[in-house]
């Protein structure tokens, strides 16, 4: 790729980021689309009125040093901080997970386009033709070669979940299409509540078995305010498949009450809300860094190429910025680990 080159990058999250620092740091053109309402995909902090919920992945940790040395300076920028409540070695964003990719964003060098869902993808001999609409009016997944606007790029990266790159993919009729489908990633239903009164609870829970997986309370977070007393409640891979296509009212009843049972909470809930992740946890990851066909200016990468951890995206992006610009991978034992 040359300086003057445009890139697609589709998808904001943590791996999209990464990608599009290192291509930005190489005078690469590169355009962010997204169709969430901010960036940073799964490192999410949701906002229910005045109150904030971390609902999306809950802390981050390090393997290896060069995700370290991001970390710290997340921390010297006031962006990030050690979380004790979680176990030692774990960090979240302050005041919530989505100021690490927030920090990110804004020091990428790309042009960030937000509520933009990317319908088709189609190449010919100069570039690729990417077909753009407002994510209001689409559905989630939807692939489809008409209406929107098209924009050429001379190359395009994805950097969404295996189950949303496969169908584009294969629309474009490339074979990656056929690789990321094997790729399996689990869903998560998280339910968030807040209470008048304090809880008495530990801060942070993590469940073997049965329908929860995690619970913690959101001031136990470095920067988070202390009222109302707010929960993040989420189920395990096993129950959320089960539950996957149930109403979100129901599933929420169902998980204030394993909340209940498990905490002793005694008082009616202020406020609840529930969220599904259909593609929330890699459970199957792709086994390669990235993926890049040079000849057709067309790649992936993601957490899920390597494992469910924040760190695994933010490697499998730069592994695939340094593959577009045609230099070594060279990705450190614990940053290439799965799990």
């Amino acid at each position: 790729m040359t300086e003057r080159a445009r890139i697609a990058v589709i998808g904001a999250g943590i791996a999209g980021l990464a990608c599009a620092t290192e291509l930005s740091a190489l005078g690469v053109a590169v355009t962010l689309f997204d169709k969430g309402r901010g960036v940073g995909g799964r490192v999410a902090t949701r906002r229910e009125g005045s109150m904030h919920f971390n609902h999306g992945a809950q802390y981050v940790t390090a393997r290896g040093a060069s995700f370290r040395a991001l970390l710290d300076f997340l921390v010297a920028d006031g962006a990030a901080a050690p979380w004790p409540a979680a176990g030692a070695g774990r960090w979240t964003g302050v005041p919530g997970m989505s100021a690490i990719a927030r920090h990110m964003a804004a020091e990428c060098g790309a042009e960030v386009r937000l509520g933009q869902q990317v319908l088709f993808l189609r190449d010919d001999e100069v570039g690729w033709l990417v077909r753009v609409v407002p994510a209001k009016s689409a559905f989630p997944g939807e692939v489809l070669d008409e209406g929107g606007e098209v924009e050429r790029f001379d190359a395009v990266l994805l950097a969404i979940p295996a189950a949303q790159a496969a169908p584009l993919l294969q629309a474009a009729n490339h074979p990656f299409g056929e690789v990321v489908s094997a790729v399996e990633m689990a869903p998560c239903w998280t339910m968030m509540a807040a209470f008048a009164g304090r809880v008495d609870a530990p801060d942070v829970q993590r469940y073997e078995e049965g329908p929860l997986s995690w619970v913690a309370r959101e001031s136990s977070r470095p920067g988070a305010t202390e009222e109302p007393d707010r929960w993040v409640v989420q189920a395990s891979p096993g129950w959320s498949r089960r539950m996957l296509e149930r109403d979100a009212a129901e599933v929420g009843t169902m998980l204030l009450g394993a909340f209940v049972a498990a905490t002793g909470a005694q008082e009616a809930p202020l406020h609840t809300a529930t969220h599904r992740w259909r593609h929330a946890r890699t459970e199957q990851p792709l086994g390669e860094a990235a993926l890049w066909d040079g000849e057709r200016r067309i790649g992936v990468c993601g957490d899920w190429c390597l494992g469910a951890r924040v760190e695994a995206a933010w490697t499998s992006g730069r592994a695939l910025a340094a593959l577009v610009a045609d230099r070594p991978v060279e990705l450190e034992l614990e940053d290439a680990a799965p799990g």
